[in-house]
């Protein structure tokens, strides 16, 4: 088989001479090779297989194998000279190559050349490599030689021959990409080439740092993750996604996930996608329709990435973090268009009316929350958007509230006002300073209907709180002023004791939230957490609306009952209203975790009643003071206590003409010895509803009538404005 009689090899002759068994033994002993030969000689028989190979393959083949055999054999007993004659014995082309298996419809490598082909050991692969280079390397055939192979090879001639090298992981990269070009017909081929490539892809980048960047550099940016019979892009596939996404995002199959982790970590598969893949999902959509309405397929797969992808993200951020951020994601509205969720309202109010014709409604498959944590308008807020005040409009009502960062510094104001026992005498200070004559102190202990509210943020103030009714509405100025922590509008004007700003924040001890309704036309709540007024922001921590019409009034009933209307003219009059703090909302509360009990009211408005008659001797203006609460059965009003002065209106005015002097040396800033000394006295008849009945003489007095008296570090500090205090004084005697 290594020769044939025509090479002339063979002692010739018959059994009677030389190829007597005797004689051929002799002959072996004289140098005639038996079972081995020379290198030189198995040299020139690797290179006569190539002409054999012409006239008959299996031959060829058969000789293949026999060769392997005697270089086997050569190695086993470390002949001095193979090494010399290997690099012959690996580029000489004596080798077959395995044809394309039974039902393989990719390109298979040899597929371009004669079946009967040859190839040198250089340009093979073993069989164990197959799967991750037959799209592009030839693979050695081992079958016998009558299967057109060369038959089984020892693992020492293949590694003589070099058959066993490993092939690059460029080449393994060259054949992931090479398969993900065909889809074919027999997953199972498919399935094989690309686990394998997976396997050693994923070895390699655990072993060497720069194979990772090259592997990184080559596959980050193709589709090369099978899933569902196609192959994908890194960017598409997220090792967890618990919804169907299919044809935009897609899962890691598990088998991948648990055994090539490190390979797709690298190449940039994500643990879980995020809100701008899930928005750009959503884009694309739009895109592939060119922005008309979406198929249902469309719709229903939108709907998934909205309520189950992006939501997750979410739903434990701020909502004006959301609305900032991701205002501009598409949700589709009840015509299946896909809209920025910012230009769409929620319609969870079907009572209400929404008079704005061009209002586009969200689908009402997208959940609530999450329409609205992105930007969506509740149709209550859209209908809120009437009411915004002409001046410093914005998108839902005006901004308003205290502007600077209010949690921590009204906390150290509250450090400052320690005690809530002060804060009703603030308040009664507050009104009498807006020349109210009458304030009335109301606890409502009552729980209120929440069916007709703005959201469902502001269902917490809904419950009892402390109500202060006076019968003067707030001016702009007011508005303004009660907004600046700490200043207000009686900046610099001693003629106001109490200043909007810093003991108004006094109410914090046993709210959160405080509003007020003025003349039955504005609303005005503050909300330093920016937790429960529709639309406040940490840079604007409240809201106020304005202009309410009937239409207000009907949609927002259960918000403006609270504000007792229906026990008060409102008319031309301010209602203060501050729901106590429970014990939910202190839990979170930033500005005091101390919740507040009725008993805790209750005992404020003792202590009022309690002053309430030396309280009413010197304030400006006003004349009544009552203490209120309302049944909590029957909702009816009930009063506790109430005082009242009388003075004629002789001395009445004589009281404000007082007052109108102290405004004017305020107002032009009048310097102490400029101050002119007024006084005046009159008397008062206190009465309350107990039947205690007393009367007052009174001296109010303002100016020095002796500056020689005055010290001249106190006119210096006055001049420079260092004391802004003015030098006024009152005292008063009972006289029956």
């Amino acid at each position: 088989k290594l020769y044939d009689d025509k090479d002339g090899r063979f002692p010739f002759g018959t059994y009677h001479n030389y190829l007597n068994p005797v004689v051929l033994v002799k002959l072996v002993q004289l140098g005639m090779v038996k079972d081995d030969i020379l290198w030189e000689d198995l040299i020139e028989r690797i290179e006569s297989i190539s002409e054999v190979n012409k006239s008959e393959h299996a031959a060829a083949c058969m000789r293949s194998n026999i060769i392997l055999s005697l270089i086997d054999e050569k190695l086993k007993f470390r002949d001095p000279k193979a090494k010399e004659f290997c690099k012959k014995c690996q580029t000489t082309q004596f080798l077959p190559f395995s044809t394309k298996p039974a039902g393989f419809s990719l390109r298979w490598k040899g597929s371009e050349y004669n079946p009967e082909y040859l190839f040198a050991a250089t340009d093979l692969y073993i069989t164990e490599h197959q799967d991750i280079v037959c799209l592009l390397k030839p693979i050695l055939n081992e079958n016998s030689p009558s299967f057109r192979g060369c038959g089984p090879i020892s693992l020492a001639v293949k590694e003589y021959l070099g058959l066993l090298k490993k092939p690059s992981p460029e080449l393994v990269i060259e054949q992931l990409k090479e398969v993900a070009k065909h889809l074919d017909g027999n997953t199972l081929y498919q399935d094989n080439i690309t686990n394998a490539c997976y396997k050693f892809l994923n070895e390699a980048v655990l072993l060497n740092e720069a194979t990772r960047g090259m592997v990184v550099t080559e596959l980050k940016t193709n589709p090369f993750i099978f899933i569902d019979g196609i192959y994908v892009g890194p960017e598409k596939v997220a090792f967890q996604l618990n919804f169907e996404a299919a044809p935009y995002l897609y899962q890691m199959p598990t088998k991948y996930k648990n055994n090539f982790r490190e390979l797709f970590e690298s190449v940039g598969v994500k643990l879980c996608f995020t809100v701008e893949d899930f928005a750009s999902v959503l884009q694309a959509i739009k895109n592939a329709n060119n922005s008309r309405k979406i198929s249902e397929n469309d719709f229903q797969l939108c709907r998934r990435i909205v309520s189950e992808g992006i939501w997750g993200h979410i739903r434990e951020k701020s909502q004006e973090y959301c609305e900032k951020n991701y205002g501009q994601i598409l949700l589709p509205d009840a015509n299946l268009y896909l809209l920025p969720a910012k230009s769409l309202c929620y319609n969870d109010c079907p009572w209400i009316r929404v008079k704005d014709t061009a209002v586009k409604y969200c689908h009402s498959d997208i959940p609530r929350e999450v329409a609205v944590k992105l930007g969506s308008i509740p149709k209550r807020h859209k209908a809120l958007e009437r009411y915004a005040s002409n001046i410093c409009f914005t998108a839902l009502g005006t901004e308003f509230g205290q502007k600077e960062k209010l949690t921590s510094r009204i906390k150290s104001i509250l450090n400052a006002y320690p005690s809530e026992k002060e804060m009703l005498k603030e308040l009664l200070q507050n009104a009498d300073d807006a020349k109210a004559t009458e304030i009335c102190f109301v606890f409502d202990p009552r729980h209120h209907p929440s069916d007709r509210i703005f959201d469902e943020k502001w269902t917490p103030l809904q419950g009892p709180a402390l109500c202060v009714f006076n019968n003067q509405p707030f001016t702009d100025d007011d508005i303004r002023g009660i907004q600046n922590l700490g200043r207000g509008t009686k900046e610099g004007n001693p003629g106001k004791t109490g200043q909007y700003g810093i003991g108004f924040n006094s109410v914090y001890h046993i709210t959160d939230c405080p509003s007020f309704v003025s003349s039955n036309d504005i609303i005005c709540i503050f909300d330093p957490h920016a937790v429960y007024a529709p639309g406040a922001t940490s840079l604007s921590p409240g809201r106020m609306f304005r202009d309410l019409d009937a239409d207000f009034k009907t949609q927002f009933s259960d918000v403006l009952n609270l504000y007792l209307g229906n026990h008060f003219n409102l008319s031309n009059a301010t209602m203060f209203r501050f729901p106590l703090r429970n014990a939910e909302m202190a839990k979170t509360s930033e500005i005091s975790s101390v919740p507040c009990s009725d008993r805790m009211v209750q005992n404020l408005l003792d202590k009022l009643r309690t002053d309430g008659a030396e309280l009413l001797m010197f304030l400006n203006h006003m004349e009544k003071i009552s203490i209120c609460e309302i049944e909590k059965t029957t909702g009816a009003l009930k009063v506790l206590y109430s005082v009242k002065g009388k003075i004629t209106d002789g001395d009445r005015l004589k009281r404000k003409q007082f007052h109108s002097s102290v405004i004017d040396s305020v107002t032009r800033k009048k310097q102490l010895k400029d101050i002119p000394v007024q006084q005046i006295t009159y008397t008062m008849d206190i009465e309350d509803t107990e039947g205690n009945l007393t009367t007052w003489l009174i001296c109010n007095r303002s100016g020095f009538s002796n500056m020689d008296r005055v010290m001249k570090s106190v006119i210096s500090a006055h001049k420079n404005e260092d004391i802004t205090l003015f030098p006024r004084g009152g005292v008063a005697a009972c006289i029956t």
